[in-house]
């Protein structure tokens, strides 16, 4: 019986990932749909072999999977606090920002 090699399925399933996020970069402004269905086929491979998307689960909405463009996002930033909003889903985002402060 042949044993599976899960070093070899994560390593693939990372470059996997970034090939699909680098795609649905390149294409976002041609076809949105197209680099959405990119982005939910990152996510699944992602769940399936357990790998964390880290920094670059920032490049898409978490609710509707849309891939962040100029003209479909509002940043803003206050209090420590940087807010995107999706103006596809009106979904916001709140990520803090990590001060280096010597108290």
């Amino acid at each position: 019986m042949l044993r599976r090699n899960k070093k070899l399925e994560r390593k693939i399933a990372k470059e996997r990932i970034e090939y699909l996020l680098s795609k649905a970069d390149e294409i976002k402004y041609d076809d949105y749909e197209l680099s959405k269905r990119y982005i939910e086929l990152t996510r699944k491979i992602a769940l399936k072999y357990r790998i964390r998307l880290g920094k670059r689960k920032y490049r898409f909405c978490k609710k509707c999977r849309y891939p962040y463009r100029a003209d479909k996002i509002r940043v803003r930033i206050s209090k420590g606090v940087v807010r995107i909003t999706c103006l596809n889903c009106g979904y916001v985002r709140r990520i803090p920002i990590k001060a280096n402060r010597k108290t």
